[in-house]
């Protein structure tokens, strides 16, 4: 079976690769544009690629979910807009190709990184940084990172709370 997974972002994406349970490929797709439309469809574009190249039986991606009331509906909104136009493209490429979603906390959690009050997501990129490290003897930004782990969270049996809806 092979997986991609995604830490989705409007600015700057990460996926990975696996082939059962192992890592085969991993990048990032970024975009500067001041545009958003422009950086989604860049995005897009992107992680069409990725999908044409290794055709995924599954792929699943980091879950939107306003954190404590997220202050910031216009970030919210472009990680809405953003997860939507990789769900339409997967459907365009393969109707019955779905995108499943789970919580940050949920795959933080299955590899054994601590979330929760008082912890700061700059901590958390830094442990997932290490986790990829560790495990894979790989340098990373923090997006790769997080898109390795989630597919890592989800090939390894790990008992994880998929969003499946």
């Amino acid at each position: 079976m092979i997986l991609l997974a995604l830490d989705l972002s409007s600015k700057s994406s990460g996926w990975a690769i696996f082939n059962d349970t192992m890592l085969i490929d991993s990048g990032c797709v970024a975009s500067s544009s001041t545009d958003l439309l422009k950086r989604i469809n860049i995005m897009r574009d992107g992680l069409k690629e990725v999908v044409e190249k290794y055709k995924p039986d599954k792929v699943i991606a980091e879950e939107v979910r306003p954190e404590n009331g997220m202050q910031n509906l216009k970030t919210h909104r472009a990680l809405m807009w953003t997860q939507a136009a990789i769900a339409l493209m997967l459907y365009d490429y393969n109707k019955k190709l779905e995108m499943e979603l789970i919580y940050p906390s949920s795959w933080r959690a299955a590899i054994g990184i601590k979330t929760g009050r008082g912890i700061k997501r700059a901590t958390l990129k830094e442990k997932d940084i290490q986790f990829v490290k560790e495990n894979y003897n790989l340098n990373v930004n923090d997006d790769e990172a997080d898109a390795i782990c989630i597919g890592y969270s989800a090939v390894s049996n790990i008992d994880t709370e998929i969003n499946w809806d």
